[in-house]
């Protein structure tokens, strides 16, 4: 097992360029075929543009010693206690047993308003659901679920100019005054996981004529979120000494 969390830069830097690529493909191909997709919704219904940030995270449990060949990788309904249950874009176990459950998301275009609140009001309903789900024994896990989420918005103008307040029936939180929507982005999900509702969280902000990756906060930045995926990989294989493990593939 390694005994020092790599450096994942150059990998995020590599996965946001692919899924670029990607995207880009999967519109050209729409348009050589003949379909109608138009404009962004052209560029996802190809379904496939988010591989490569996936495969960055099983990479990640790699490293922290969970052998590939001993997970299971995949889209998973996980119960709830509202709701019968939620697919999770990211399920991954080792025997069966559940190891890590992330949702792995992307927003693009222009209109952030819309697109990120139906995003965070999807999230905050997720992880409040299972949360109940554990608190009410519908979900009975020797180790709490670990529950992360991946945020990549596209970095222009529209996430980074500061909105004009709304007026609200009452103040809002003064954190909010002068932010732009990639800043309330950070707030949302910086909040998520100190109030325990997330593990873990990454925003990236990721510009797609450049090609640069940023991010608002440090502890949104993807090498805590792999910091906190190590972690886990600890705690979950001292949990299950009961597993024969293979030797890090």
């Amino acid at each position: 097992m390694a005994n020092e969390l790599p450096d994942y830069s150059e990998k995020v830097a590599a996965a946001v360029a692919s899924y670029w690529e990607v995207r880009t493909s999967q519109a050209q191909r729409s348009v050589e075929s003949g379909a109608v997709n138009t404009g962004l919704r052209a560029e996802v219904t190809g379904g496939r543009h988010l591989d490569a940030l996936e495969l960055l995270l099983v990479d990640v449990l790699v490293d922290a010693g969970i052998p590939a060949s001993m997970m299971e990788v995949k889209r998973r309904p996980v119960p709830g206690y509202f709701r019968r249950d939620k697919s999770w874009d990211v399920v991954v176990t080792v025997e069966g047993r559940v190891l890590v459950i992330i949702e792995l998301k992307s927003i693009v275009g222009n209109n952030p308003g819309q697109n990120f609140n139906n995003r965070t009001d999807e999230a905050l309903g997720q992880a409040l659901d299972v949360w109940t789900a554990v608190e009410r024994g519908i979900i009975d896990s020797p180790l709490r679920p670990w529950l992360g989420y991946f945020m990549l918005i596209e970095d222009n103008a529209a996430w980074n100019r500061v909105s004009a307040p709304r007026t609200a029936v009452w103040p809002s939180d003064p954190i909010f005054k002068d932010s732009s929507a990639a800043d309330r982005a950070a707030i949302f999900f910086d909040r998520m996981v100190r109030e325990r509702l997330l593990d873990a969280a990454c925003v990236v902000l990721a510009d797609r004529s450049t090609g640069d990756v940023r991010y608002n906060r440090d502890s949104l930045a993807f090498q805590s979120f792999a910091a906190a995926m190590f972690g886990r990989c600890l705690q979950f294989k001292a949990t299950n000494a009961d597993i024969a493990w293979t030797q890090s593939d």
